[in-house]
Order: structure tokens, then sequence, then C-alpha cells
């Protein structure tokens, strides 16, 4: 009897096909038949599964105790789990050398802030220390007295200049001349007068003057000096004796504004970093993107500093090169950047019938 039962029921079901499902049993899928009949009732093995109140789907994402995996997802370049240690942080030393280096940027982008302003400020302040070292070196080697007894007769008081008749010196380099028809000259006037060979250039107008040493350029308002009177004899008597400590005071101002300048340069490369990014297609954090354009100045800032040491380097190198150069070192950088593009796929549609 029960043999027969079994035959009618099976032939009185021509509707059950064995197929290629999935079935979640004990936490893991198997193959079995798209119907199942238990019990004179039939179930249907849909994408989507619930055992326990808990819905688990294959791929993209799997739910296991209330919490979702991920398994094909944008890492951001980053190692996360898979026992891997994550890539340390280059030293200050180590910037240095990585900088010149795009591909090492990886590594670079997990520098610290401390680090990287301790290292910028490190690097402009050794720049500067030479760049002082070499003026003190010149300036020694020049008779100041002999100068100055060549100066004319002139007063700076009330913040103007007075002078009887223009006056120029032209000697070994040095350039400087002084004027009282003109409110002042510019860095223009300056640069003019480097690449015709002067080394250091003193223009002093009516109500300023401007200073150029190595390409270096400085300008100083008479207003500025407080009531401070100044004359040749004030230069051959006060002004020689103090004129390390005035130079050394004013390289200090100058290396802070130098620092300054070098990160507000960074900022803007920053944002043209950004574009690049975004052509690339390519996820890269503001944070890590400004840590690239501070390291991308390094190479020219370097060169510059380079230049300006050579007794023999009459030129500078053009600010439309140095930064067309910089940004396609920083673009290179960023296209070398470990990890994928910005994934633009549209989601996985659901499969099955919807959830039970």
């Amino acid at each position: 009897m029960d043999d027969q039962w079994n035959q009618n029921q099976q032939q009185g079901n021509p509707d059950q096909q064995q197929g290629n499902t999935w079935q979640q049993q004990g936490n893991q899928f198997q193959q079995g038949n798209t119907w199942q009949q238990q019990g004179g009732q039939y179930q249907q093995g849909n994408a989507w599964q619930q055992q326990g109140g808990q819905f688990q789907q294959g791929n993209p994402y799997q739910q296991q105790g209330n919490t979702y995996q991920q398994e094909n997802t944008y890492m951001g370049g980053a190692n996360y789990g898979g026992g891997l240690e994550p890539e340390k942080a280059p030293n200050i030393f180590q910037q240095f050398i990585h900088a010149f280096v795009p591909t090492k940027y990886s590594g670079l982008t997990k520098v610290k802030v401390g680090s990287m302003i301790g290292f910028v400020t490190l690097l402009v302040l050794i720049a500067t220390l030479f760049l002082f070292g070499s003026l003190m070196l010149e300036l020694s080697s020049i008779d100041m007295e002999e100068v100055t007894a060549a100066l004319p007769d002139f007063e700076i008081k009330n913040g103007r200049l007075h002078l009887d008749e223009d006056f120029w010196y032209d000697e070994d380099g040095l350039f400087v001349y002084m004027t009282e028809d003109i409110d002042g000259f510019n860095y223009e006037d300056a640069a003019d007068l480097a690449a015709e060979g002067y080394y250091n250039i003193l223009l002093v107008g009516r109500e300023r003057l401007s200073l150029m040493q190595n390409m270096e350029y400085q300008q100083l308002n008479f207003r500025d000096l407080s009531g401070l009177e100044i004359s040749r004899s004030w230069i051959v008597t006060k002004m020689v004796p103090f004129l390390m400590v005035v130079i050394a005071i004013a390289f200090v101002f100058f290396f802070v504004g130098r620092v300054l300048w070098y990160f507000l340069c960074a900022a803007i490369y920053m944002l043209i970093g950004m574009a690049i990014a975004a052509i690339a297609s390519k996820h890269v954090e503001t944070g890590a993107l400004f840590r690239i354009a501070v390291y991308s100045k390094v190479l020219f800032f370097v060169i510059a500093a380079v230049i300006s040491l050579l007794p023999f380097a009459n030129f500078t190198i053009p600010f439309w090169i140095r930064a067309a150069a910089t940004t396609a070192f920083m673009a290179f950088a960023i296209v070398k950047l470990p990890g994928g593009k910005l994934n633009t796929a549209p989601p996985m549609p659901m499969g099955g019938q919807g959830w039970q």
C-alpha cells in the first residue's frame, strides 16, 4: 500500500522538477531542487531565504548576526585585515627622499600633520640658513667703510629720503642707486639688474628702498622706521657694526613668511590635485591630496635653493615652468597611488521572487 501510494503521489505531481538552486542549511548554501514537497506543501528556493528571522544574500552582501559584510569594496589603497600590517609612515628624513619618488607617495599620505609641518619647517630653515651664510660670506668680502665713504650726504627723516643729487655705485656685482625723483622701485626693476649679472642690488627711492640679494627680494617703507633718522654718518658709526644683527633679524621674518607661503602654495596645488583625481576617477581624501601637494613642491624648492647659492647662476626658473612641472609631478603621484578607481557601476538588481 505504501509503495502504491508513493507511486500515485509522484504521478499526480507532474510539476515537480529538479534544478539548480541554493538552500541555506547550517549557515551554508547547498544545491537542491526548485520545488520540494514536505507534508503536502511546496517551498520555493528564492534568491533570499529567511532562517531564524534573518535574511542572507550570497553576493555582494551577507548578513550574519545582524552584520553586513561587503566582499567587493573599494579599500582606498589601505590594508584592512588579511593579517597584513599597515604601512608605516616615513620619518622626517625618509620624507625628503621619498618626495623625489612619486611611487613612494602612498607612504607620504600617511604622514601625521605635525610631522609634515616639522618637515617643511626644517626644509625651509636649512635653505634659509644656507642663504644667510652665503650672504654673510659675501658681505665679509666687501669693505663696508669704503662703500659708505662713497655714499652721498643723505638723510631719511619723517618717512622720506632727502638727497641733494642722484647717486649710484657699480662694482664687483654690487649695484646701488639712490634718487629723490621717484617714490620707489619694485621687483621688476631689481630683477632687470639681476639679469645683467648683479648679485646684490640696492635701489632707494623717496619713500622706500628695494633690496635683492641672490634673487631674494625684500622691500622697506621709510614710514615704518618709527621716527628713526638715518644718515651717512649714522651708517658709518652705528649701522655697520650691527649690520649682521639687522640682517639676521630680517632673515627671521623672511623665514616665517617663507614657511607660510610654502603652505599657501601647497593649498592651491591641492585644488589642482582634486581636479586631477576627478579626471583619473581616483578616490583620494583631501588630507592625502594636501600632503601630495606639499611633497610635490620639494623638488623645485630644492632646485631654486641650490640656484640661489651658486654665485655664477644669475637666473631663476620661470614661475609657469615650476607650476607646470610641479603639477605634472603631482599628477603622476596621484595616478600611482594604490587602490582602484571610483565604483560607478549600477547596483546589482535583486533576483529571485523577492523577500519572504
